[in-house]
Order: structure tokens, then sequence, then C-alpha cells
């Protein structure tokens, strides 16, 4: 079975639409689109799309026929997941952009407030 077919089964048992697996993965809709029609075989993002349909690239991909197999352990909140999927879905620009945001938060975080230790 190729990998489009056992995308769209997944994408389909999931209730999402390409749009909205393409979101969820962080790559087009015409990536997703091809994938799943046979124009392309394989993309440097199955990965990604595997996350997104909770499932491995190596069932995607055919390796498998288990799509439980080989996946890693989702030790994320529900908030943390939220987080990442929101950076994934901004632009390389904007992306570095928020993290100089958190990173000067989180050294807020790691030094005394001088409006909390003042007498």
């Amino acid at each position: 079975m190729r990998a489009g077919r056992r995308i769209a089964e997944r994408r389909n048992a999931a209730g999402l639409s390409q749009t909205q697996l393409a979101k969820a993965a962080g790559v087009s809709q015409a990536t997703i689109g091809k994938l799943e029609s046979g124009i392309s075989s394989g993309s440097s993002h199955l990965h990604r799309i595997a996350r997104a349909l909770r499932t491995s690239p190596a069932y995607l991909s055919g390796e498998t026929n288990d799509p439980d197999a080989d996946i890693p352990p989702d030790s994320l909140t529900p908030e943390q997941r939220e987080w990442v999927e929101l950076m994934e879905a901004i632009q390389p620009k904007d992306r570095a952009a928020a993290l100089h945001i958190l990173r000067t938060l989180a050294s807020r975080h790691h030094r005394p407030d001088p409006e909390q230790t003042a007498p």
C-alpha cells in the first residue's frame, strides 16, 4: 500500500480535511494532495504528517502494517502540544521573533523581580 492511500485513510478516520491535516503537520495542502493522489510518492515531511496523524512514518511508507508501531510516546501536555502546533503554523521569520520573546520571558522567570523584592 502506498503512502498516499495510508495518509488518506488515517486522515479520513480522524475526520480531517486535507487542509486541516496540512495545517496540523505544517505543510501545504498541495503536499497532502500530491501524496494522496499519487503524484508524489514520498515527502521529506512524512514524519510531520505521521505525527499529525498519530502514527509512524514507517506505517505511512509501508515498512510496517501496524499503525501504532514505533510511535513515540506523547509526553506533551495539551497546552504544550498547542504551543508546538502554533509555532509550526507560523512563518520562520515570525517563529524566530516568537522564540526571542519566549526566551526573554523565560529569562525573567529566573531573575528576581525588583518590584516583588522591594520592601
